[in-house]
């Protein structure tokens, strides 16, 4: 159960979100396009590398990609892991209190909870990267 609630708040929805957020802010800001954003920061993540990481693991993707990638990445990885575990720690410890478990309870059951969840919805789904995201998954090739 730990596992779980810190996963999907974790990388595989909250951190994951944020990073890409970050990563499309920080290009947008120095000058990059809306889809040149976009596509280094999550066209080429969800359609080259996560299948080839599911299929095949991290140490081969390390092993099989260019020279100015491998270096970067395990360059860099070390950097990402030591900003991210106090995170990672909190959430766990947040999830094993019991604390996750009560918010998510409490703001589920407030009364309007569905329209409030609609308006953040919203809010995400008419930013710019995810505006940007519905054009570029349009222009993929069937």
């Amino acid at each position: 159960m730990y596992s779980d609630l810190t996963g999907e708040r974790g990388v595989l929805m909250g951190a994951l979100a944020g990073i890409i957020e970050a990563q499309y802010q920080v290009l947008r800001q120095r000058g990059h396009s809306p889809s040149e954003a976009f596509n280094e920061t999550v066209e080429e993540l969800t359609q080259s590398l996560v299948p080839l990481v599911g299929e095949n693991g991290m140490d081969w993707m390390f092993a099989n990609c260019s020279v100015t990638a491998q270096r970067g990445a395990l360059d860099w990885k070390g950097k990402f892991k030591e900003a991210t575990l106090p995170l990672l720690n909190e959430l766990y410890d947040s999830v094993a209190s019991g604390a996750e478990a009560a918010r998510t309870i409490q703001r589920g059951s407030t009364p309007g909870y569905r329209q409030e969840l609609e308006v953040e919805l919203r809010e995400l789904r008419e930013t710019e990267l995810w505006q940007t995201g519905a054009v570029v998954r349009k222009l993929r090739s069937k």
